[in-house]
C-alpha cells in the first residue's frame, strides 16, 4: 500500500522504487481547479536519518532547485514526510533514452540521424548550462535522459554524492552506471566536466551499438578494463557514416584530446549531421519504436538494478483506453533514474580553475527551438508486427523452475569493448516476483506457467509473450525478452487495480469525501477514480456537524452518479 499523500501531493500510484528511494506519481490541487501532476521521490528513512546523508542531500536539492534549463528536469520542493525526506520534480511523460535504444534493438529498427542530432544537441545543451555554473552531473547514462512523444529532451539529477552513503558499499546501486564512467574517474580521479562529455558520447555510439561500448560481469571488472582504456581498441563501424569520427573524438582515452567544452561538441555533432529533426519526424520516429498512444497515469515500472535493455509491454486497458503491446514508458521524472543510485550534481570545489578555454559559441537547445522549422528528414521504416509462433508445452515446461536455488546464477559474460554484435547470452533463470504474490502466469496462448513467486527460464519461451493476472489487477504482458535483462536481480512487477469511474459525487449542502483516513476531496467531485471494490465514504460537512457514512460499490470502467443529501441527518459515532 502506498502512502495516500506526501506532504501536499496526494498519491496516486508508485511507479518506482529501489534500495535508495522510492518514487511516486503525485497531484498537486489548488484553489479553483487548480491541479498539476508531479513526480515525488521519498528517500527511505534508513538514509533519511542520517545526519551526513541529510545535510549533503538537503544542500543538493537547494542546488537543483535554483537550476532552470530546458533540457533539465526541474526540481521545485524538498520537504520531510514522517522520517524521510523527498523531493518533488518535474513529471514527464515519456520514456527514458534506456528504453528507446531497447526497443530499438528488439525491433531492428535504427534511429534516424536527425533524431540523434536533435536528442545529443539537448543532452550538450544542459550539460553546457551545467558546466557554465561550476556544476559536474557525474552520472549522464542513458537512464537519465528522460524523451517526450512532444520532442523533450532532459537529463534528469536524481541521486547523491556516493561518498554520502559512508561506510555502505560505493558500488551499491552503481550497476549499470560503471559503463559510462571515464577512464580518469576509473582510476580514483575526480570527475570533471570532460568526465560528463565522455559518458555523452558513450550515449552517442550506443545509440547505434548492439551494446555498451564496454561491458563486463561486475563493477570491479568493468573499472579494471576502463582503467586500461584505450580508443584505438574501440570498432565504431557500425555507427553511421559521418558520426564515427565526432563520437570517437569525445571516447578520447586522455581528458586533452577531447572537446574542450559542451559547446564544441554540440557544434560537432551539428557539423556532422546538417538537419535536425522536426517535429514530424520527432513523432515517426516514437509510432515506430511505440506506436500505441501515450496514456495518461498509465506508468508501471519494473526497474532492475542494472541499467540493461528493458522493455515491458501490456495488455489493452478499458478504463483507460490503452492498446496492447505497450512498452514500458517511464511517464515520470527520472523513474528509473532515481532508482539506480547515480552520482548527483557535483559541486566542482571552490577555486578550481576551468579547463575550457576561449570564449564560446552558444548551441541552442532543441527544447528551445521549433521543431517544425528543422528541414524534414528520413522517416523511420514501418515494422510489421511479429507473428505468433507455436510453443510446445514442454518449452513452457522446460522454461520454469519453482525450486530453482536463489544463487544458481551462472556467471555473466565477460567484459569486452563491443567490436561487433554480441552473442547471444546464455539462458539463466530469472526470479519472477509480484506485488500482491499469486499471479497466475501463462503464455499469450493460454499455456500454463505458474504463480508468483517462480523461477523460469525465458530462453525457451523467445518471441512469446507471458501474461499476469490476477482477480481485481489489469493483465499485463511482457516479452520473454524482457526477463532475460534481469540478471543478478529480480524481475519484480507491481500489478494495477481494476479501476472505476464515478462520474459524479455530490452532497447537499456540501461535504468533504473520505475513503477510510484519505481526503478524496470537497463536493462536487467529479470523475473520482477508484479501484474496483466495496466502499463506506465518509461525508463530513463540519459546520453542521453531519458525518454520513454511504456504502459505494465500484465497478469496472463509468459508475452512475453518487449523491447524498446531508439535510436532517445527525453526526455519526
Amino acid at each position: 500500500m502506498h502512502p495516500a499523500r506526501i506532504g501536499k501531493y496526494a498519491v496516486i500510484r508508485k511507479i518506482a522504487s529501489g534500495g535508495m528511494a522510492e518514487i511516486y506519481l503525485c497531484r498537486l490541487r489548488g484553489e479553483e481547479g487548480f491541479q498539476k501532476k508531479v513526480a515525488v521521490k521519498v528517500i527511505h528513512p534508513r538514509l533519511s536519518e542520517t545526519p551526513r546523508f541529510r545535510d549533503l542531500f538537503a544542500r543538493e536539492a537547494r542546488i537543483a532547485a535554483s537550476l532552470s534549463h530546458p533540457n533539465l528536469i526541474q526540481v521545485f520542493d524538498f520537504g520531510k514526510e514522517g522520517q524521510s525526506l523527498f523531493l518533488a520534480m518535474e513529471f514527464i511523460d515519456g520514456w527514458n533514452l534506456a528504453h528507446a535504444v531497447s526497443r530499438s534493438r528488439l525491433r531492428n529498427v535504427p534511429f534516424p540521424l536527425p533524431v540523434w542530432r536533435y536528442w545529443m544537441e539537448g543532452i550538450l545543451a544542459a550539460l553546457g548550462y551545467l558546466h557554465k555554473r561550476g556544476i559536474v552531473h557525474r552520472d549522464v547514462s542513458p537512464s537519465n535522459v528522460l524523451l517526450s512523444r512532444g520532442g523533450a529532451v532532459k537529463i534528469a539529477d536524481f541521486g547523491i554524492s556516493r561518498a554520502a552513503f559512508g561506510g555502505a558499499d560505493p558500488s551499491a546501486g552503481w550497476e549499470g552506471k560503471f559503463s559510462y564512467m571515464s577512464p580518469e574517474q576509473a582510476r580514483g580521479e575526480d570527475a570533471d566536466e570532460s568526465s560528463d562529455l565522455f559518458a555523452a558520447a558513450a550515449i552517442a555510439a550506443e545509440l547505434y551499438l548492439p551494446g555498451r561500448i564496454i561491458d563486463g560481469d561486475s563493477p570491479e571488472h568493468i573499472l579494471s578494463i576502463m582503467r586500461q582504456y584505450d580508443v584505438r581498441s574501440l570498432d565504431l563501424g557500425c555507427l553511421p557514416s559521418g558520426i564515427a569520427d565526432v563520437v570517437r573524438k569525445g571516447l578520447s582515452t586522455s581528458k586533452e584530446d577531447r572537446y574542450a567544452d559542451a559547446d564544441a561538441f554540440g557544434r560537432a555533432v551539428c557539423n556532422a549531421v546538417t538537419s535536425a529533426a522536426g517535429r514530424s519526424e520527432l513523432e515517426s520516429c516514437w509510432n515506430g519504436l511505440f506506436p500505441e498512444e501515450p496514456g495518461e497515469e498509465d506508468t508501471v515500472v519494473a526497474a532492475p538494478a542494472q541499467d540493461k535493455d528493458i522493455a515491458m509491454v501490456r495488455e489493452r486497458r478499458s478504463a483507460y483506453g490503452k492498446k496492447s503491446m505497450r512498452f514500458l514508458k517511464t511517464g515520470i521524472a527520472a523513474a528509473v533514474a532515481a532508482v539506480s543510485v547515480g552520482g548527483w550534481l557535483a559541486l566542482k570545489e571552490a577555486g578550481r580553475p576551468h579547463t575550457h578555454g576561449g570564449q564560446r559559441q552558444e548551441v541552442a537547445s532543441p527544447a528551445s527551438r521549433n521543431p517544425d522549422d528543422a528541414p524534414p528528414a528520413a522517416v523511420l521504416p514501418a515494422v510489421p508486427p511479429a507473428k505468433k509462433k507455436p510453443l510446445a508445452e514442454t518449452a513452457a515446461r522446460d522454461a520454469i523452475s519453482p525450486s530453482a536455488p536463489s544463487g544458481n546464477v551462472p556467471a555473466a559474460p565477460s567484459a569486452t569493448v563491443q567490436a561487433s554484435r554480441a552473442p547471444e547470452s546464455p539462458s539463466r533463470e530469472v526470479l519472477v516476483e509480484t506485488i500482491p504474490p499469486g499471479v497466475v502466469l501463462t503464455l499469450d496462448d493460454g499455456t500454463p506457467l505458474g504463480r508468483t513467486p517462480l523461477r523460469l527460464d525465458p530462453a525457451p519461451l523467445k518471441g512469446r509473450k507471458i501474461v499476469f493476472q490476477k482477480e481485481g489487477y489489469d493483465a499485463i504482458s511482457v516479452h520473454a525478452e524482457v526477463l532475460a535483462g534481469f540478471r543478478t536481480t529480480p524481475f519484480s512487477l507491481d500489478m494495477e487495480r481494476q479501476m472505476g469511474t464515478v462520474k459524479f459525487v455530490q452532497a447537499i449542502p456540501w461535504a468533504k469525501v473520505f475513503e477510510g483516513n484519505r481526503l478524496l476531496g470537497f463536493t462536487p467531485i467529479y470523475n473520482l477514480k477508484l479501484p474496483v471494490g466495496s466502499y463506506r465514504l465518509r461525508f463530513v460537512n463540519e459546520p453542521l456537524g453531519i458525518e454520513h457514512v454511504q456504502e459505494v460499490t465500484v465497478r469496472r470502467g463509468s459508475n452512475d452518479p453518487l449523491i447524498v443529501t446531508l439535510v436532517g441527518k445527525r453526526k455519526t459515532e
